[in-house]
């Protein structure tokens, strides 16, 4: 009974992971769709970049750093 109970739990921690990092890609995934549209819509580096710091309640350099591994 306890090795049952310890491999539930383990499952259980294994899909809580899982489930967070699905989280993260996610808003990786949109951040870059999100800055891929606003290129496409003609916006400026400058402007992107900071409506990124904004919106993700970052830096102005790490924002920078996004725009700059998309480009």
């Amino acid at each position: 009974m306890n090795l049952q109970m310890r491999l539930k739990d383990e499952r259980r921690l294994g899909l809580s992971e899982g489930r967070a990092e699905g989280r993260v890609e996610g808003c990786y995934e949109m951040t870059v769709d999100w800055i891929y549209a606003l290129q496409a819509q003609g916006m400026p580096q400058k402007q992107i970049v900071e409506a990124l710091a904004l919106t993700r309640k970052i830096s102005l350099t790490e924002a920078q750093r996004y725009y700059d591994q998309l480009t």
